[in-house]
């Protein structure tokens, strides 16, 4: 019945999981930085990396 769906949603799952892995990764950063000027940086790149995270309703309409 569903299977046709089942490469989206490994495609998807696998990509949130990149992302997380990397927010992750940027927020141990953030916890070890030394002074507000890394924390600063590291923060902006934890939110650029949070909107890079698929959402449900919105990554169906998109091509990729």
């Amino acid at each position: 019945m569903g299977y046709g769906n089942r490469d989206k949603t490994e495609r998807k799952s696998a990509r949130a999981g990149f992302v997380e892995a990397r927010i992750e990764e940027l927020r141990r950063r953030w916890e070890n930085a030394t002074d507000e000027r890394e924390k600063t940086e590291v923060s902006e790149q934890i939110r650029e990396w949070q909107s890079f995270r698929p959402e449900r309703s919105a990554s169906s309409g998109r091509g990729h």
